[in-house]
């Protein structure tokens, strides 16, 4: 009780110095930032808003923008038990990685989940979120009642490219593997032009989805999708030859419970719009 306690009093204080009555600028050492890349396109983990609040987080690249979501909040947390100024850079998915070798950003931390393929490039810390994959489909659309992997007959299924999302397409017996796009937004703008039927996600992003749009819906499977369990964890990249900033990530994030990071993704699908 006394871990999370001072667990939750650490986002309260980081909560509560996000609120300013304006925003001032300093110069700080290089040094002392701990930068993060994210899409801040990728409800309930990471997006963009136009407005300042004690949840969301200003984008450095990105002026009079702000990021908001479960891995700002994850973000906040390890900046501030570094004893490092967080800063948060908007970069497209495919560009993660390599802004992470080329040392533009320190860590991702953006839903991403830590498959043998990228270990080959970058070390991950433990998990700080694991979820589940679920269907979008549209609510009135011929697949609002599917069950299984089975039920997807003749489905034009799109996932996000470079995901483990398009990955898993195949999985679904007799769909059509559609071309994959750049961001989930992409792929929901084909579904409601009736250009896709459906696409793979993360539970979570699902519940954000639904929550505001009730065009869409999503189903669980049963039998579901056959993963690693490296598929429904997320985790924190941060550069191969990093292994003490990994050491002291897992750390902070083993002083998060279970509890505070189900309230946390709960509080972020509430925010998403």
């Amino acid at each position: 009780m006394k871990k999370l306690c001072s667990i939750m009093v650490l986002f309260a204080l980081i909560l509560f110095s996000g609120c300013r009555d304006k925003e001032r600028e300093y110069y700080i050492p290089r040094e002392d930032q701990f930068i993060v890349g994210m899409e801040a396109n990728y409800q309930p983990f990471n997006w963009t808003e136009d407005f300042q609040s004690p949840f969301n987080h200003p984008l450095n690249n990105f002026p009079g923008k702000y990021v908001d979501g479960y891995d700002v909040q994850i973000a906040r947390a390890v900046a501030a038990s570094l004893g490092k100024v967080l800063v948060i850079e908007k970069l497209e998915w495919d560009s993660l990685i390599p802004s992470l070798e080329s040392k533009r950003i320190d860590a991702i931390i953006a839903g991403m989940s830590p498959t043998a393929e990228r270990k080959e490039s970058v070390n991950f810390t433990e998990a700080y979120y694991e979820s589940r994959h679920v269907v979008l489909v549209m609510k009135d659309g011929a697949y609002a009642n599917a069950s299984s992997i089975y039920d997807f007959e003749g489905a034009t299924i799109v996932g996000q490219q470079g995901t483990i999302y398009d990955d898993l397409v195949p999985q679904l017996v007799g769909a059509i593997h559609g071309t994959p796009r750049k961001t989930v937004p992409d792929i929901l703008t084909g579904m409601l032009g009736g250009k896709i039927d459906g696409t793979i996600l993360e539970l979570p992003v699902a519940l954000g989805i639904t929550a505001n749009n009730p065009e869409f819906t999503f189903v669980e499977l049963d039998p579901g999708f056959d993963v690693e369990e490296t598929d429904v964890v997320v985790a924190i990249a941060v550069r191969l030859e990093e292994t003490e900033l990994v050491e002291a990530i897992n750390k902070i994030l083993a002083g998060i419970s279970e509890e505070v990071r189900n309230k946390l993704m709960e509080d972020a699908v509430g925010r998403a719009e």
